[in-house]
């Protein structure tokens, strides 16, 4: 199953840590499929499509996910910093 169709079954922490692995083997396994190599790249990038992403829900007829899932990024990225 591609990475892309694994985005549509996550609907719960346990889904998303799923995705999340699979993303890591992609990368490790696929790196030329991926636009953002580094750490710094991949952050910007994901700055900037959270910055533009009411556009990418009302293309696509998704709903806005809820407050709570933006501090829930936010959240995985700063511990992600530091666990081990």
């Amino acid at each position: 199953m591609e990475l892309w169709q694994k985005v549509e079954g996550v609907s719960s922490m346990e889904s998303l840590a799923d995705f999340l692995q699979s993303a890591s083997e992609d990368f490790r396994n696929n790196p030329e499929g991926w636009e953002n190599r580094d750490l710094e790249s991949f952050l910007e990038a994901m700055s900037a499509w959270i910055s533009g992403s009411d556009a990418w829900y009302e293309r696509f007829g998704l709903p806005q996910p809820p407050d709570e899932a933006w501090a829930l990024v936010a959240n995985a990225v700063m511990a992600a910093s530091m666990y081990e």
